[in-house]
This record gives structure tokens, C-alpha cells and sequence, in this order.
């Protein structure tokens, strides 16, 4: 591989940047800020010898020819800035040393991030150095070089699952788009996929222009190579716990055994007129939790959408996910998840239809809805409604045998279990069962931390964090609006367009992005693209209402510039190459093709013109008899007032002739 000529060499010892959500599989260096004091020293060199000029030390730009005092206001020759003087973007070769000088040195090329690091030191993402095979205080070399724009690059999927992704060629695009600065022929891509464990890893095997290339600003066409003919990836059979997962059906029920912190993986898929459904788990022994998401492949306990972390004591746990939930996202399948509590879980799941829960819910609502009638006293200690003739009975009885607990309403038989198992959390307002206690504390009161850069501190509870995660995290899985691609939204956006819009970090940076318009040519930002059409239909529309119309009353196109007051196309039938300065021959054309449309007609079956022979017999005479087309005679009548109002255009000077008033019919 041919080498790019390079500009700056600097010798700088390796160290690991661990991997995270913000330097997690990208090409960008930490450089120390010797390393760009050294690049402007270097770059200031070059450029006063190509050309510049010093005077008494100082740098001076070389002025044009033309220059004067005057027009300097008018442009500005100053001296430019310090990072003017360097290539954007800044791309660096990294080579060990230990292989330099070789004619197969490993050589990578690569982007930076900042000028902030230790020095002596390059900070290299873990990925990297081990794509390199380096290890920590390895010396490398680092080349400022300057790369052509790639126009084409070939990648070759080293896994054979990537045959199995919906969009990938849109997947690495955007990856590389976020990620990568350059690339290399023979390195190793890491792709992380959305509901995917491990990251998927992808040779470049092809590039144009050349060997390494820039991808920067640049419209790149990436084709995808599978090297491997294996199973393709199932995304619903991907669980980091479980082996499999399962389409649920309404009406039918599996049975799920899980154990502590163990998933079981299922899906389901809306179909037409299916509104919401309930997903229910009953649990026969031991506990569990009902959790669901329609981005995520394998929800958990924090990454979910829907979840139900309901008390052991409630057996029966219940998810509502509606359709219009889904819409926004761009899907019609939930993916849902049972995470074992206990050490042992055995339970069904099912799902139930919209229709099915409101019968149950009418049926219900018949049951327990009773009328209130006269004579009726409420008991303070049970709530029932007693008759006032028994009450005074009820009371002494209810008092002996029933208990009430004093935090809240709950009735129990007075000395039964289940007045002494009764339980109140001292930090909530929870109640329920002592066995309940246990998994109250574990998700409402336990602290936990979320694996995001922005918020470090730890939540209150892993509750709280769930909350985080579906709502405010960076790692947050969102469809993008514009590239359509299952990605984190990243961190809020500060830009006060971007919140008005309602865009978080990565659509507004995906929307950022321009294309050309197909109607203007111009470059806009996808995020504008609808309302710049609409531009465009506003002044169509407005072209529309000033537009003068064509003299043809069967057309409604703009009138041209011609003596007839045609549009371009009815005129075409009219035009001829001869010398015709007083219009007369123009004039015997359109006697012509009017009179022959009045006795023979177009022979269209859709024509409804008036002055025209196929026309009137399309139309009929609306009592079923057969409409017989004009003579000769009566077709010239016809064609008379039309001949004379045109007749002005054979005279000098011609009067002006009101082409609205004018009674043209003509079949197109």
C-alpha cells in the first residue's frame, strides 16, 4: 500500500482509552498539547515557504496586485488564524515503530478528539489498540498526512449473523457518518447493533480513490460483502439470559420457568384492527416481573417502556400497551421480557385483546356496581353498607372479629396471618405482604447508577434509574426521524431551534445534514425539507392564481406568446415555418381544424367538448336518441363568431384582442 506523503511525524507512547458510550468503537485520538503547538509551528513553516513573506520577524500575507488602502475594508487579506493554517479535518497515521520502515508496516489512519491528554502519551481506544495488537507504553508513531475524499468503500461482514439485519448498508453509514474519520484497506471495523450483544466486525477490503481515505464531508457508497454462509441473525431469539424467544398468540398461553435474575424473551406483533392489548403473567410459584419495549430487543428491569415491578402477594402482573403507543416509533411489535425474582419462578403468559378486557371490564362493573337505597348506614370500621334497622348488631359483631389496620384501610379477621403478616414500608407509603418487603426495598429503595457520561451520580433507586433510562439517557434507543436507524438519542440538546423542534442530540445532528433539492437545486438540511416544499407548493400556488390562462377553454395551462393566446401545446398543432406576416394562412389553419372537429370529432371516448363531433355524440341529447354531428353549413356558422374575433390580427396596427371573451374550444 502506497503511503500519503506525510507532514508532521511525532513519536508517542501508548495508552488505553477505556471503552465508553462516548469513545466506544470511534478512530479519534487524545493527543497532548504539545502535539498541536508542535502542528501550527510545523504548518506556519510550510506555508512561509511556499510563498509568504516576514517582515522584521512578523508573518505577512501576500497581497494581490490590485491591492490598495481603499478596498482593504472591502476583503481582508489579514493574517489568518492559527488553526486556518491546518488541514480539516486532522487526520494522522499511526504506525508502531517497531514496524517502521517496513514495506508491510501496520499502518491505521485516524481522527482526533482533543488536544488534552498527558504528555508523552496517545490516548487510543481499546478497540483500536487491540486492532493493532498494542499494548499499554508501546511506542507509535503519529503522521499528520492529508487524504482524498472516498467516494466507494467495500466492507466484508466477518460475522455471518449481519446477513440477518433489516437496513445494514443505512447502519454503517451512520456509524461511520459519527464515528470514523478515515478508513484503511485491511482494517477491522466494529459495528455495535442494536439489540445485539457484541458488536458485529467488518473488513474494508476495497476503497477509491486510493488506499486510506477521508470520509469526512463526503458523499460515500458503501457496499457490504458476506464472506460467511451461516445462520442469519434471528432478532427475536437474541437474549443476553435466555436461549429463545417465543411469538405470543391471543388466546393461547406458555409457560415460563425463570430463576433469579434469569429472562425469558417473547414478542408480539399487532395486527390490523388490533387497538391494545393486555400482556398478563401469573405466577404459580415464586415471583417475577413483567417488563416490555418496542426498540429494545431484550428489556430489562432499566431498560424497558412498560414494566410491572408489582409485590410477590399480587400473583397475576399486567402490562396495557396500546397501538398508538407504537406509532411514534415507527413499529407494531413489543418485545417483552420476564425477569426472575425468586430463586425459582413458574408462571404463563398470555395476551388478551382489547375487546376481550372490556367485556371483562362490563361484566365487572355490573358485579360491583349495586344501586344505593334508603336506609342504609356505612360501617366506620369495615366500609359495608348495613341496613339501619341491623346496624347497631353489625357494629358489635364487625368490632369483635374484624381489625382495621391504622395506616390504612386494609380489614383483617382479628389474630389471623393476615393481620399479622401485614406490612407498611417506613420510607413510602407501600403496604402489602412481609414477604412483599423484599422486592419493594430491592427496586423502590436500592441505590443504583446508570452507565451513561452525563448523569455520575447515583439514583435513589433502581426504580428511578428505569425512569432515567426510558426518558432522559443518552443510551436512550430511539428511531431516528430522518435516517430511520435504531440509535441512542445521546445528550439533550442545548440549542433552543432543537428544542422547539423537539430533536434530541443525534437527530439534530442527523438532520443537520443536507440534500439537494429536486425542484431548486439548492442544498438543504433534511430537517428543513418539508418546509422548504412547502415553499415551493406556496409559490406554485401563488403562479397558479397570477397566471394568465390559455385562450383554449378545454385547457387550463398558461397562455404563451403567440397571436391565437394558445398555451405552448395548443399552439403546436397551429405553428409553421412560413413567412405568414398578416396572419392569414394562420387564420385558415384554425378554420380548418375547427371545421374538420365539428364534422368528424377527435374519436376520443372521454371528450365532452362542445364544438366538437365526437364530443356531442359522447355527450347524447339526454333522451337516448343518437346526437347526428353538424353539416357543413351549420359547423361553418359555428366556427364564424370565433373567425371574427381573430380577424383583428390581419390588420395594421392591431387593436389588442380580449382573448377571454373569445368562445375557443379545442380538443387536446
Amino acid at each position: 500500500m502506497t503511503l500519503a506523503h506525510s507532514e508532521f511525524k511525532q513519536i508517542l507512547r501508548c495508552a488505553k482509552v477505556p471503552h465508553s458510550a462516548a469513545t466506544g468503537f470511534t478512530d479519534k485520538l487524545y493527543l497532548p498539547p504539545s502535539t498541536l503547538t508542535a502542528l501550527l509551528d510545523s504548518s506556519k513553516r510550510n506555508d512561509q515557504s511556499n510563498g509568504a513573506a516576514t517582515t522584521n520577524g512578523r508573518y505577512q500575507s501576500r497581497r494581490p496586485p490590485h491591492y490598495s488602502p481603499i478596498n482593504s475594508e472591502e476583503t481582508d487579506y489579514s493574517l489568518p488564524s492559527q488553526t486556518d493554517l491546518l488541514p480539516s479535518p486532522l487526520i494522522f497515521r499511526l504506525i508502531p515503530t517497531a514496524q517502521a520502515g517496513l514495506h508491510n508496516a501496520r499502518a491505521i489512519h485516524c481522527g482526533v478528539r482533543e488536544f488534552s491528554y498527558e504528555e508523552g502519551l496517545v490516548g487510543i481506544p481499546e478497540w483500536l489498540m487491540s486492532e493493532m495488537e498494542l499494548t499499554e507504553g508501546d511506542a507509535v508513531s503519529i503522521e499528520l498526512v492529508r487524504l482524498e475524499k472516498g467516494s466507494h468503500a467495500q466492507l466484508q461482514a466477518l460475522n455471518p449473523m449481519a446477513r440477518g439485519v433489516g437496513d445494514l448498508r443505512s447502519l454503517l453509514e451512520a456509524y461511520m457518518r459519527t464515528k470514523l474519520t478515515a478508513l484503511t484497506i485491511g482494517e477491522t471495523l466494529l459495528v455495535p447493533i442494536s439489540g445485539v450483544a457484541e458488536p458485529m466486525s467488518f473488513s474494508v477490503t476495497a476503497l477509491e480513490p486510493s488506499a486510506a481515505v477521508d470520509i469526512v464531508d463526503t458523499d460515500l457508497s458503501v457496499d457490504i460483502v458476506h464472506a460467511h454462509q451461516g445462520p442469519a441473525l434471528d432478532h427475536s431469539a437474541t437474549s443476553h439470559n435466555s436461549a429463545s424467544g417465543n411469538e405470543l398468540v391471543p388466546g393461547a398461553s406458555i409457560d415460563v420457568g425463570v430463576g433469579k435474575e434469569q429472562t425469558k424473551s417473547f414478542s408480539f406483533s399487532f395486527s390490523a384492527g388490533v387497538n391494545s392489548v393486555d400482556v398478563i403473567l401469573s405466577c404459580v410459584t415464586g415471583d417475577a416481573s413483567l417488563v416490555a419495549s418496542c426498540l429494545v430487543q431484550n428489556p430489562s428491569v432499566v431498560d424497558n417502556t412498560w414494566f410491572d415491578f408489582s409485590a410477590p402477594s399480587h400473583k397475576q402482573k399486567r402490562l396495557r400497551i396500546s397501538r398508538d403507543e407504537l406509532l411514534p416509533q415507527g413499529s407494531n411489535t413489543v418485545h417483552i421480557s420476564v425477569v426472575g425474582f425468586t430463586a425459582l419462578c413458574q408462571a404463563s403468559i398470555s395476551v388478551e385483546l382489547d375487546s376481550t378486557l372490556e367485556d371483562k371490564v362490563e361484566a365487572e362493573t355490573e358485579l360491583s356496581s349495586s344501586p344505593s337505597e334508603d336506609g342504609m348506614r356505612l360501617c366506620a370500621n369495615c366500609g359495608s353498607s348495613v341496613p339501619t334497622a341491623r346496624f347497631d348488631m353489625h357494629r358489635i359483631v364487625c368490632e369483635r372479629h374484624n381489625v382495621k389496620c391504622t395506616h390504612c384501610t386494609s380489614i383483617f379477621k382479628r389474630g389471623s396471618d393476615e393481620a399479622e403478616r401485614h406490612w407498611h414500608c417506613e420510607l413510602c407509603n407501600a403496604s402489602g405482604d412481609t414477604d412483599d418487603s423484599a422486592k419493594h426495598f430491592y427496586f423502590f429503595h436500592t441505590a443504583a447508577s446508570c452507565t451513561c457520561d452525563i448523569e455520575l451520580s447515583a439514583f435513589a433507586s433502581i426504580a428511578e434509574l428505569a425512569e432515567h433510562r426510558r426518558t432522559r439517557c443518552p443510551e436512550r434507543l430511539i428511531e431516528c426521524r430522518y435516517c430511520h436507524n435504531v440509535e441512542p438519542q445521546g445528550p439533550a440538546s442545548e440549542d433552543a431551534v432543537d428544542i422547539m423542534d423537539g430533536l434530541n442530540a443525534h437527530e439534530a445532528y442527523c438532520g443537520s445534514r443536507t440534500i439537494e433539492c429536486i425542484k431548486c437545486k439548492a442544498n438543504v438540511r433534511i430537517r428543513q425539507v418539508r418546509v422548504h416544499m412547502q415553499m415551493h407548493q406556496m409559490k406554485e400556488q401563488v403562479a397558479r392564481e397570477n397566471m394568465v390562462p390559455c385562450a383554449n377553454k378545454e385547457c387550463n395551462k398558461e397562455r404563451a406568446t403567440n397571436p391565437l393566446g394558445l398555451c405552448v401545446s395548443c399552439f403546436g398543432p397551429f405553428y409553421t415555418g412560413q413567412h405568414d406576416p398578416d396572419n392569414h394562412k394562420l387564420l385558415k389553419r384554425l378554420a380548418r381544424v375547427l371545421h374538420t372537429q365539428l364534422t368528424r370529432g377527435c374519436d376520443s371516448k372521454s371528450c365532452r367538448n362542445s364544438m366538437c363531433a365526437t364530443g356531442l355524440q359522447n355527450i347524447g341529447s339526454g333522451n337516448g336518441s343518437p346526437v347526428l354531428p353538424p353539416s357543413q353549413t351549420e359547423a361553418a356558422a359555428r366556427m364564424v363568431p370565433i373567425l371574427k374575433a381573430y380577424a383583428p390580427l390581419t390588420t395594421f396596427p392591431r387593436p389588442s384582442i380580449d382573448y377571454a371573451k373569445i368562445d375557443l374550444h379545442l380538443c387536446k
